[in-house]
Order: C-alpha cells, then structure tokens, then sequence
C-alpha cells in the first residue's frame, strides 16, 4: 500500500466522514457539528491526512487545532492536537511505536508546521500518551495536579461583599472579557489566548456555567464549570486580574455553584466533589479555600517547532492550562 501523507483540505471531508462514522463509532458529521468545530472555530482547523495514492482513499487523520499562545506578553502561533482516526485497514502491528500511522501523520504535521514557521505543539492528553509523546526530540512534559474540594459543603464559602457574581452566557460576553484577557495573560509566563472568541467557540461546545465576578461593576474574574462524569464538579477556564482577592473571589463563586448543584444532584448520581487543574500561582488560594492534592496529575506536552523560542520560556512550569484545554 502506497501512502501520502499531507494537510487536510475541505474536498477530504466525506472520506473522514466515512472514518469517523464506520471506525470511531461517534455517529455522523452533521452539518451543525461541521459548522460548529470547523467553520466558527476561530483560526479554523488544520490537521494532516494519510491517503492511499493509487485510490486517493483517506485513511486516517490527525487534527490539529490552531491557536495564539502569548509567552511573556508577546504572540506565538500553537497548534493543539485533536483525537486521531486511523482506518482498520491502516493499522501496523509493530513492536516500534513510531511505525505507527498515528506516529507517521504526528511527524508530518510537524515537519509541515515548523517548514510554515510555527511556534509549538501544546496538549493536555490522557497520561497513557506521554510516554509515546516523549519520543520525539524538542518536545517537554510537565504536570499540574488535581485539587479537590468534597461536596456538598458544611454551608456555601463567604464572599467578600465587595465581589458580585453573576450568571454569564456565551453570547454576552463582552469588552470587558476582553480586558479581564489581558489582565490575566501578564500573571503567567505562558498561556492559551482565552479572549472573546476563543471562549465563545470552546465553552459553547458543551454545557458549561459561567459565572462572572464583578467588583465596582469592573469584570475581574470568570470561570467556566460543569459536571464531569456522575461524581465531579469539574472548574475548568478561571480568569482573574489578580492572583489574590480576585482569584479567591472567583473560585469561592464556583465552589459555591458546586456545593449547589451537589445538593440537587440525584441521589443515584451524587456529585461528590469539585475539582480544578491549580498551577503554581493559583496554588496558596487553593489550598486556603480548603481543597486538597488529589491523585490526579494533569500532564501537558509542549513540542517546540521554532528553534529560536528558548526552552526554558515555554517550560511546562510557566503555563497557565485548565482541564478542559
């Protein structure tokens, strides 16, 4: 079998129609899907497809989510993976994972994106896959822990009065997330540009509540939340202009809609805890709101592309993630 491996274009969409339908089980590409994970994401989609050159069939692609991720105040473009696909008839049976065809399509993206100039790859995959990650040169692993708050509470967190929380949606977002954005890129070496439109598209693909904290009607803080599975509060996408009153504002609003939707949670399905991804600037407010270190650590996989970005500013330590990146 002969394969070429290259970048996806629309005309590929009914031959990865077909993989996703008949080899992954998530059911058919609906216009409204297309529409909503391609068309409005904000700087489209890219990824890499392998296609049999003889019959152009497509037999596998990786997608790869582009994005800006600011490094110390100033724009770098990024790339996030997205799940593989690999036809049945693509498969290897090898004991070296790099002959793999989700292997091979990894690598050809790469060596397409840094021929483009591109700055990195970044991910926050399921810690089964780091060990495959780590094949590759240039590519750094990190790790964030989980911490957990058990549900429901005694009785809600106190809040500073000086703090309003109010019910936020997608569609309202305004100027003001624009601001918060800025104030909350300059508290981390690194972070995924979170501004209007990004958060529009990605909360807006699942049922998210969101929830903004206002102090003298100035937006400084939001955070994003939701049930995870049948036991967890997941606190997802936190903003904050600063690492002190207005993070612990933020997250004692979630914590308090957790302890919420805890004691109205059916009984056959008990929410039994919050949880949030903590980096080291979130950590003393954490930890003071009564959260404990979980068993659960949150890798992130950073793969630089643009050999002229030092290392050591786009470390793993640096980065501001959340669980749902």
């Amino acid at each position: 079998m002969n394969v070429a491996y290259r970048l996806y274009r629309e005309s590929d969409l009914p031959g990865v129609q077909r993989l996703w339908e008949e080899k992954a089980g998530w059911g058919k590409i609906t216009p409204e899907m297309y529409r909503r994970y391609v068309e409005e994401a904000p700087l489209g989609i890219s990824g890499v497809v392998a296609e049999e050159t003889e019959t152009g069939e497509i037999l596998g692609m990786f997608a790869f989510v582009p994005s800006i991720v600011v490094v110390d105040g100033r724009p770098i473009s990024a790339f996030r993976p997205a799940a593989p696909i690999v036809s049945d008839s693509f498969r290897v049976r090898s004991v070296n994972p790099m002959q793999h065809p989700v292997a091979a399509m990894y690598m050809q993206a790469v060596r397409l994106l840094r021929s483009r100039g591109e700055g990195l790859i970044y991910m926050v995959p399921d810690p089964r896959w780091v060990p495959f990650f780590r094949l590759f040169r240039n590519l750094y692993a990190g790790t964030f822990p989980l911490w957990s708050l058990r549900l429901p509470l005694a009785s809600p967190l106190p809040l500073d009065p000086a703090y309003r929380v109010v019910e936020l949606e997608t569609s309202t977002l305004d100027d003001r997330v624009e601001r918060l954005w800025e104030a909350t890129s300059r508290l981390h070496g690194c972070t995924v540009v979170r501004n209007v439109a990004a958060l529009r598209w990605k909360l807006g693909q699942e049922e998210y509540s969101i929830l903004g904290i206002e102090r003298e009607g100035e937006l400084v803080g939001l955070v994003a939340s939701r049930q995870k599975g049948d036991r967890q509060w997941l606190i997802c996408d936190v903003m904050f202009a600063d690492a002190q009153e207005s993070l612990r504002a933020t997250l004692t609003a979630a914590s308090n809609l957790a302890h919420e939707q805890a004691r109205a949670a059916d009984p056959a399905h008990p929410i039994h805890k919050a949880a949030v991804l903590a980096t080291p600037v979130m950590e003393p407010v954490v930890r003071s709101l009564g959260f404990y270190r979980d068993d659960y650590d949150f890798p992130l996989v950073i793969h630089l592309l643009d050999k002229s970005i030092p290392r050591d500013e786009v470390a793993p330590s640096r980065w501001y993630v959340s669980a749902n990146d």
